[in-house]
């Protein structure tokens, strides 16, 4: 498939699914705006899937996706065995681990192979949430341009990219510039150590719920992150609103804006 047809299929959220999601979670038994990134984690992915009501909206399938190019090729030979610890990790979050080896040496070639292998292990998983990471360092432009294309192929199948680091951030800025609404399914993992990783994010105004300080995005915090990504979606799906729980008023205790209040009485 052509970038371009690609790129068409890259769509706005469900803006109403997304809506719906946030407004059942200021609904529930807890101060508004509490669980913080959370809520906003799965609202957004409520917009990607069109599914809000709360057992229509599943846990998806997940799996980090870790590039290397061929001179780094056995860096990642352990996690193709199984034998990594992004492996152990990737299973504590049930999900799978994968490492992929980019043998593209063109620009071209290497944006078509990137398409070609994200497409590949969403559709033989059935993947709703990928993890992008690299072993290789982002001075690699066709690496680069690899996993960018292979984060416009996750978007255009509907399917949330959790990035890891700095070469996934430079990815993540080339599928920008080559489709700017592909921002709407970006999803943070953790603040690495690496130089300029916090300010990158904060430039693309992506949020990362984690701050391990992991020097290298090689997927251990994307890993990490299913999990908490995980925890926002099992509090929407299992947790009880107010009207739920025979309760038709929020109580004055669990106001956001009463904490608030009260916080800066203390201070």
């Amino acid at each position: 498939m052509h970038i371009e047809e690609i790129i068409q299929k890259i769509t706005p959220l469900d803006a109403i699914a997304q809506k719906m999601a946030q407004a059942r979670f200021d609904a529930l038994i807890k101060p508004v705006g509490s669980l913080a990134q959370l809520e906003t984690m799965t609202a957004r992915y409520a917009g990607i899937s069109g599914k809000y009501d709360k057992n229509e909206i599943n846990y998806p399938n997940k799996a980090l996706l870790s590039f290397a190019n061929l001179k780094d090729a056995e860096k990642i030979f352990a996690l193709i065995e199984g034998k990594d610890p992004l492996n152990i990790l990737a299973d504590f979050a049930n999900a799978k681990a994968f490492g992929l080896v980019l043998t593209a040496d063109n620009e071209w070639d290497a944006l078509d192979e990137g398409v070609s292998l994200v497409q590949e292990y969403i559709q033989e998983y059935d993947l709703g949430l990928i993890g992008m990471a690299s072993f290789s360092d982002k001075n690699d432009k066709f690496l680069i341009l690899a996993m960018a294309g292979g984060i416009l192929a996750a978007a255009s199948m509907k399917v949330g990219i959790m990035i890891d680091g700095d070469t996934a951030l430079a990815a993540t800025r080339k599928a920008k510039e080559i489709c700017p609404d592909v921002m709407n399914y970006i999803f943070g993992s953790e603040v690495t150590t690496e130089e300029g990783n916090e300010a990158g994010l904060k430039d693309l105004a992506i949020a990362s719920p984690l701050r391990l300080s992991i020097p290298q995005g090689i997927g251990s915090g994307a890993c990490l992150a299913f999990t908490v990504f995980d925890a926002g979606l099992k509090s929407y799906k299992e947790m009880e609103t107010f009207q739920e729980a025979g309760v038709h008023v929020e109580m004055k205790e669990f106001s956001m804006a009463e904490a608030a209040k009260k916080g800066k009485n203390n201070g």
